[in-house]
């Protein structure tokens, strides 16, 4: 769902990379974040599961060109691959405006690979998002290896809807930015399609989506693509943009007469001298050390809570206490007066004796 942002004047566009486990969506991920501009993306986050090194939860903005006054932000997520996963996988689907389908060329993971896009627009479904309404990119990932499928074989196990279909080796950087390209520029298509907003580059690509992107035999994998030279910026805040914003709507009417220029998305993919060499990791939180921490955090509560069981008890003796003394102090007056008239009396009968 595009949420129109008025206050800080952003189109917020949330895509989603999907598939099982270990196929690649966190090596997708960091790739673009490693050759993108520092200046324009956010911080990479990531939440590590003990059988699952794939993201749980991945925010990565990343700011093409303007439409009107509008800047465009992709928020960028993955979902964990393991079946047990299927509700935070559902809640990282919500709002949705495309799908980058990651599936694992080998071929002992058809089986995997069918699930997974099963649950996916399953998932879609239940976000009330038709699946069959949104741009869907299907990335044949681990091409390099020896024992994968044939286009052919993942075609009629995932592709029955003819999406565009990109062959990657995500780990050496072959085919991420292929297939975040073509997301992208279907996403705005169909978004100008949906509200009625004319997008029209200067110079307009011409779009691959008649077939699928193929690797030679023998083809010689690159180095990631360096990063891009300048990005237009509009805000530096990297705030989740939620419903409750006062001036935030999933509705704008944006006159027809403006032009996104090619120049603000051409320039995004711009490269420098350096090529980069590595993937720095992004930091990882493991699930354990989470479990760990809230499992502390419980027993400090009951210690607290029978701190505070303690104090009340020790409160309710305190005020026992003060009765106590106060018999105390009125039975020693007593004892006093009696004191006084036990010697009156004494005195009395030293009278008589005489």
């Amino acid at each position: 769902m595009a949420l129109f942002n008025y206050a800080t004047k952003e189109i917020t566009l949330k895509i989603v990379y999907y598939g099982p486990g270990l196929s690649g969506k966190t090596t997708n991920l960091q790739h673009l974040h490693s050759i993108l501009n520092p200046e324009t993306r956010g911080r990479l986050l990531s939440l590590s599961t003990e059988t699952d090194r794939t993201l749980f939860f991945d925010f990565l903005p990343v700011e093409l060109g303007k439409i009107r006054d509008f800047s465009i932000r992709f928020q960028l997520y993955t979902v964990p691959g393991q079946v047990r996963y299927n509700a935070t996988r559902k809640i990282v689907l919500k709002g949705a405006d495309a799908v980058i389908f990651v599936a694992d060329s080998q071929r002992d993971m058809k089986e995997q690979n069918i699930e997974s896009f099963e649950n996916m627009r399953e998932n879609l479904f239940s976000n009330n998002i038709n699946p069959d309404e949104i741009p869907i990119i299907l990335q044949y990932n681990k091409r390099d290896l020896v024992n994968i499928a044939s286009l052919e074989e993942l075609d009629a196990d995932l592709n029955h809807n003819e999406s565009p279909v990109i062959e990657a080796c995500a780990i050496k950087g072959l085919g991420v930015e292929e297939s975040f390209k073509l997301v992208t520029k279907l996403l705005l298509r169909n978004i100008a399609k949906k509200h009625q907003i004319e997008i029209k580059p200067a110079k307009e690509e011409e779009m691959e989506a008649e077939g699928p992107v193929t690797l030679s035999q023998g083809a010689h994998f690159p180095p990631p693509a360096p990063a891009a030279a300048e990005m237009q910026t509009v805000v530096s805040s990297d705030k989740d943009i939620t419903a409750g914003d006062a001036k935030l709507s999933t509705v704008a009417e944006v006159p027809p007469t403006e032009k996104m220029p090619a120049e603000a998305y051409e320039s995004s993919w711009e490269t420098k001298k350096n090529p980069i060499t590595e993937l720095r990791e992004a930091p990882v939180i493991f699930l354990e050390k989470i479990e760990q921490v809230a499992k502390e955090i419980s027993e400090i509560h009951k210690i607290l809570a029978d701190s505070r069981d303690s104090i009340n008890m020790l409160g309710k003796e305190m005020e026992n206490l003060k009765e106590l003394r106060k018999e105390q102090e009125k039975i020693g007056s007593l004892l006093k007066d009696l004191s006084v008239q036990y010697k009156a009396l004494k005195r009395k009968r030293s009278w008589f004796r005489f």
